[in-house]
């Protein structure tokens, strides 16, 4: 008989009770808090329909991009001039909300650079009247 062996019919159970006055809702990241929205006749370039500039020492993560138009169209979003997202093509009258995780970009501000939504209709398509809206979450940045 080995006696060295660890004997694997033990085990340790552990129940954890939280009372109700220490529960808290669980509230999903990021939040939201800044907001900006916008309209634009749209070309064949790609125009700015809203933005948000975060302040000077703030980190600024986007939460929710929204966009419809009464023609077909295509957005993405910068940052500082720079595309952080795909080109999407939405159809015409199908309003597209677009929800993004934590650090999905981590834009540090300094009062000047700006997240922007920008559209332009597609080759081929025609101008239509673009309604959009940006919403993120501010925080200091550490």
């Amino acid at each position: 008989m080995v006696t060295d062996l660890p004997d694997y019919t033990r085990f340790v159970t552990i129940s954890v009770e939280v009372p109700p006055t220490q529960q808290a809702p669980v509230i999903p990241r990021p939040m939201g808090g800044s907001k900006d929205e916008g309209s634009v006749t749209t070309t064949a370039n790609y125009q700015e329909v809203c933005a948000i500039t975060p302040g000077k020492g703030y980190t600024l993560q986007v939460a929710k991009s929204l966009i419809s138009c009464d023609q077909d169209v295509q957005y993405k979003l910068q940052w500082d001039g720079v595309d952080i997202s795909p080109e999407v093509l939405v159809a015409a009258k199908t309003p597209t909300p677009d929800w993004y995780p934590w650090a999905y970009e981590v834009m540090e501000g300094d009062g000047a650079l700006k997240l922007a939504l920008l559209a332009k209709y597609p080759s081929g398509g025609s101008a239509g009247t673009c309604f959009g809206e940006l919403v993120g979450e501010e925080y200091i940045t550490v």
